[in-house]
């Protein structure tokens, strides 16, 4: 598996199960002729994450409708949309009415947006742990290998060297060895003519002595 994929898994592979959102109670009444389309909340995407996959997973991990109490006040302040244009006073009338019809408190939104973050603690803790496991049969791995390849280098490093030392030491030894065959070629040489002088007056002498 390519080495990015191994990272991706650490984050994609564990996504954690957002609890179900709870159906809310009936919207209010509004004196409008259909239920406007619903407003959603601008996704933050800093420069640079457009197409990062994390970030889209994180991002789906902790989709605001995946929290029951953030749910419930998307439904009671969607159909207010068109008639409170202004968003801090629809949602203010939102909560207003899902207090009283539903039993929502701004504690309970509030404490939906912290689920949201321990969702995000979690992936975080899941990635570390994950990432680790891919450093130690990736990255450790390849170390070793490095240290092994290293260590073989370096053993063939002595070998040469080793060899090389031999080497010069057969070069020595036939430098030497030549010195002595060129002395032992000389001696042959001065004693070949030496004797052949001998024979060559002693033929002379007898060729004297037989005439």
């Amino acid at each position: 598996m390519p080495f990015m994929d191994l990272i991706k898994k650490a984050i994609f592979e564990e996504e954690p199960q957002a609890k179900q959102p709870a159906r809310p109670a009936p919207a209010p009444s509004v004196p409008v002729a259909a239920a406007p389309i619903r407003e959603s909340a601008p996704a933050y995407v800093p420069m640079g994450t457009r197409d990062n996959q994390f970030y889209a997973r994180l991002a789906k991990q902790t989709d605001l409708s995946a929290v029951p109490e953030l749910a419930k006040i998307e439904a009671y302040a969607a159909p207010l949309q068109s008639v409170i244009p202004d968003k801090s006073l629809r949602y203010k009338a939102a909560l207003a009415t899902a207090q009283s019809q539903g039993g929502l408190t701004k504690q309970a939104i509030l404490k939906g947006f912290d689920a949201l973050l321990n969702v995000l603690d979690s992936s975080a803790g899941s990635f570390d742990k994950q990432s680790a496991e891919v450093a130690k049969t990736e990255v450790d791995a390849r170390l070793a290998q490095v240290n092994d390849l290293n260590a073989a280098i370096q053993q063939r490093q002595e070998e040469i060297v080793n060899l090389q030392q031999q080497v010069k030491s057969a070069q020595s030894q036939a430098e030497v060895s030549r010195g002595k065959l060129q002395e032992a070629k000389s001696s042959f040489a001065q004693a070949l003519e030496r004797r052949r002088a001998e024979i060559q007056s002693q033929r002379k002498e007898f060729e004297t002595i037989l005439e």
